[in-house]
Order: structure tokens, then sequence, then C-alpha cells
């Protein structure tokens, strides 16, 4: 292989990718998001951060007192 033949390739590519890339560049982002809202996203799940497990802590300290009803503690946890 010789140095014409890698600079042909280069030329090529250019010509292929380059109109190719201009012609998708509207349109690839809607392809992502589709396919990352369809098969990357947990639907059904809430993330849980740290700073929701302290508010779940405080709020369940207040609410430890059982239910007279149930005899079952008030806590969310």
């Amino acid at each position: 292989m010789d140095i014409q033949d890698i600079f042909e390739i280069f030329v090529v590519a250019a010509i292929l990718f380059i109109p190719l890339g201009y012609a998708l560049r509207s349109r690839l982002p809607r392809w992502k998001n589709r396919f990352a809202t369809r098969f990357l996203s947990p639907r059904y799940l809430t993330p849980m951060t740290a700073s929701m497990i302290n508010k779940n802590r405080k709020r369940s300290e207040t609410l430890t007192d059982a239910s007279p009803v149930t005899g079952k503690s008030k806590t969310s946890l």
C-alpha cells in the first residue's frame, strides 16, 4: 500500500461522510432521543438521592408513634 492509496481512501471517505453528516445533522438528535427514551430510561422509577433519604428519616422520626387502630408505626420506610 502506497501513500497515494492512503490519500485516496481519505478523499473518498471525506466525499462520502461530509455530505452524509450534513444531511443527518438535524435528524440524528431526534433518533438518539427516541432511542434513549424507549430503551435507556427507567420509566417507572424515580431516582433516590441522599437528600430524599434524609427527608424521609426526619419525617419518620416525628411519626414513630404507633397507630391505635392497626398497632403499626406510621413510618414510610
